[in-house]
């Protein structure tokens, strides 16, 4: 990756803040000095449901995914900047963190890339995580710690699946009133490419109406419908899902998916706020069935659609039929597999030019 004032290196040194004498080099003539950056690369977070016990706590599942992907660069600068897609919702989390440690605005930070807003993938969480995350490495402080980052941002336990996505990935069963409980977690394998699960993706186009809060309303209707949920969902989970991701059986893991999605809308419809399909995310619900998906949906935070299959070949073909459906303005195509590591971070050097 190629900056214009010089070429970013890997470095393949053990993280670490940079030293004192570097940052102040940094501050006093940026121009004379290699300096570091930090790289923070996350995941994106697939909500699939939400799981009532029958002691009432209310669970979110879903499962994390390698795109689309987060991908943020800062380093130690005298003045505070921050750039690319999502800025100014970066600079928001930025500014809570900065005050909640009482560190100085010196910092350069560039969003390089972002997962789409709006789709349900968590991008406005991640986005905040991966911020502060980047701010802790420049201003000498642990990295490490998921819910440390999400205490100095603001963040709570309906955030849960996307914390627990960004500290260790995996497919998750996140308790979403008490954010310090760990997660039930389970690694799903994609050693062999045509025995991964794959999941491919519609991103529609967003209508230029479509408010900014879209997930956060999303969100606060699907926890608020919970009170309504089955505990069936609970037994679904215990013995449909988890055996299915632990046998490798995606055509049962498919089945109580599915169960416990209807089980999401009918408890959505009880509480009186259903979010049912448009005309055009019907048709393409259909086509993933039609196409040997073993399970589909909509994101219940956003607008993404998906689908769930096995394999690369089964991808590749589904995404094929996907295309020509929507066509070149219908949206984005994609396809991806699980991330069972959560956010990476890497230093880099910036050399001067010349």
């Amino acid at each position: 990756r190629q900056s214009s004032d010089g070429e970013h290196q890997q470095s393949h040194q053990t993280i670490q803040p940079p030293p004192l004498f570097a940052r102040e080099c940094c501050l006093h003539d940026h121009s004379k000095y290699i300096t570091m950056l930090i790289e923070i690369g996350a995941p994106c977070s697939l909500p699939l449901g939400v799981v009532r016990t029958r002691e009432g706590t209310t669970r979110l599942v879903g499962v994390s995914l390698q795109h689309p992907p987060m991908d943020v660069f800062a380093e130690a600068s005298p003045a505070f900047s921050i750039t690319g897609p999502m800025a100014h919702k970066g600079f928001a989390y930025a500014q809570r963190f900065l005050a909640h440690h009482g560190l100085p605005q010196q910092a350069n930070i560039e969003i390089e890339l972002t997962t789409p807003d709006l789709m349900g993938l968590g991008a406005e969480t991640l986005l905040g995580l991966s911020v502060a995350r980047a701010l802790a490495w420049v201003g000498g402080l642990p990295t490490d710690d998921a819910l440390a980052l999400a205490h100095a941002i603001g963040l709570g336990p309906e955030q849960a699946l996307e914390i627990w996505a960004f500290q260790q990935g995996g497919f998750l069963l996140a308790d979403a009133q008490h954010l310090e409980a760990p997660p039930r977690r389970h690694a799903i394998a994609h050693t062999d490419h045509e025995q991964a699960w794959g999941f491919v993706f519609l991103l529609p186009r967003i209508a230029l109406d479509a408010p900014e809060t879209l997930e956060a309303d999303r969100l606060k209707i699907l926890l608020e419908a919970a009170p309504h949920l089955s505990p069936e969902t609970e037994r679904l989970t215990d013995e449909e899902l988890w055996p299915a991701l632990e046998g490798d059986d995606l055509s049962a893991f498919g089945h109580g998916l599915m169960a416990i999605q209807q089980l999401n809308r009918q408890a959505l419809a009880d509480a009186g706020m259903s979010l049912p399909f448009t005309t055009a995310e019907q048709v393409v619900l259909d086509l993933f069935r039609d196409r040997g998906a073993v399970a589909w949906g909509r994101s219940p935070t956003g607008m993404a659609l998906f689908g769930l299959v096995r394999g690369a070949s089964a991808s590749d073909e589904l995404r094929h039929h996907l295309s020509q459906l929507v066509g070149i303005y219908g949206g984005r195509v994609m396809a991806t597999i699980t991330d069972n590591v959560g956010a990476r971070q890497a230093l880099h050097e910036r050399r001067p030019a010349g």
